[in-house]
């Protein structure tokens, strides 16, 4: 049984039959309150803006690829000072998609080599979430570490209370020393 996941802040379901030979572009511009749910998801302290420009096309064998760019306009809290942080983030988009039997899954485990194109994600139930794809795509592209400019960590050096220069060092293990026999 699959778990049940909640509802994407950014849904834009599309159904696979739907998608003409030919292959089609959408455009998505998220609502202020989708925006306002995708920054509650991602941590953010604004998403002032969020558009992807997307092209969808037939490939062999059933599959689709989903090309284009998400474009935002996010603020972050800094990891130093926790101050607001703009950034505009911008990314482009290349997945295949693929009907989830026809999908290969690597029970084993093993290493993957990072020399390979990743798999497809799966049709579910024959519709791809282009609003959800496009939401992951600029949570990726969003700086992991955002900083003020000018912010610092400073360096804090800590010393025991006793500890001084010229005092002994003092050596854990010393009172080992006793316990080896010496032949």
């Amino acid at each position: 049984m699959k778990p049940i996941l909640p509802e994407p802040e950014l849904s834009r379901p599309l159904r696979v039959d739907r998608i003409p030979m030919g292959g089609m572009e959408e455009r998505i511009v998220a609502t202020p309150e989708e925006r306002e749910a995708l920054a509650k998801r991602f941590g953010l302290l604004e998403l002032s803006r969020f558009e992807a420009y997307l092209n969808v096309d037939r490939e062999k064998g059933s599959m689709l690829a989903v090309t284009g760019k998400v474009m935002a306009e996010a603020v972050q809290p800094c990891v130093v000072t926790l101050e607001p942080v703009p950034e505009k983030v911008e990314d482009t988009i290349d997945v295949l998609f693929a009907p989830a039997h026809l999908i290969k899954e690597d029970h084993e485990g093993g290493l993957t080599d990072l020399g390979e194109a990743d798999p497809p994600e799966p049709i579910e139930n024959g519709i791809i979430d282009l609003g959800e794809l496009a939401a992951q795509h600029m949570a990726i592209a969003l700086n992991p570490y955002p900083r003020k400019e000018g912010a610092t960590l400073g360096v804090l050096e800590v010393k025991p209370k006793d500890a001084s220069d010229d005092a002994p060092t003092r050596k854990p293990f010393a009172v080992l020393q006793g316990l080896v026999k010496k032949d």
